[in-house]
């Protein structure tokens, strides 16, 4: 698992946290910790929603100015990026802080045109590499964009990105099953350049397409 825009990489531990669909049984995996935040999500179409959590046998991000979980001035800026009234991502926030101490995943600085190939490299031979990203290519130019999603292609591993509608479209990606009036604020997750879903910026929905 290969997160480009990682900052302190709290992304990359999705079999340690807990999640719940339509408010449903919490799932969680064999290395959830019993007090790993609950990823709430509403959904609606035939979402293929998971039995179990993925195994994730190696992880790394990618960042211009990747952030440490055990540094107090890293912690700090994270916990001012949220706005004062909305504790919960607070609480949440403190959680995922203490897994990613627990086991600091490899953050890589550096322009992600400039070191993904690198990255992808160390990932193992036997893995199946997923690389991802949200709400980061949009502060790309449009040529960056391009080559990113060519690069990613190239290296033919799994590509997951959740961007804004305009963010991505390139010729051959496509829009289809996307209402631009039907969006409103949502992003798109694409898988491989597909789009598959409209999500909430923050995961809290998940609308299938």
């Amino acid at each position: 698992m290969l997160e480009v825009g990682a900052s302190a990489g709290l992304v990359l531990f999705p079999d340690r946290y807990r999640y719940q669909y339509n408010g449903g049984p919490i799932l969680a995996g064999p290395a959830s910790a019993p007090d790993a935040p609950i990823l709430p999500c509403a959904v609606t179409g035939p979402a293929p929603l998971p039995s179990e959590l993925p195994t994730i046998s190696w992880r790394a991000g990618i960042d211009l100015n990747p952030l440490d979980s055990t540094n107090d001035d890293d912690v700090a800026w994270l916990h001012a990026l949220i706005w004062p009234e909305q504790e919960f991502r607070r609480q949440r926030l403190r959680a995922a802080l203490e897994i990613a101490r627990e086991d600091p995943p490899r953050l890589v600085a550096g322009d992600l045109n400039q070191r993904l190939a690198e990255v992808v490299a160390e990932a193992p031979a036997e893995a199946a590499v997923v690389v991802l990203h949200s709400a980061v290519l949009a502060y790309l130019a449009p040529p960056e964009r391009r080559k990113f999603a060519q690069t990613v292609r190239e290296l033919g591993v799994n590509w997951l990105s959740n961007e804004g509608t305009q963010v991505l479209p390139q010729p051959g990606d496509g829009t289809e099953g996307i209402d631009a009036d039907h969006v409103r604020g949502r992003f798109v997750l694409r898988h491989n350049g597909r789009p598959v879903a409209l999500t909430g910026p923050h995961g809290q929905s998940l609308d299938w397409l």
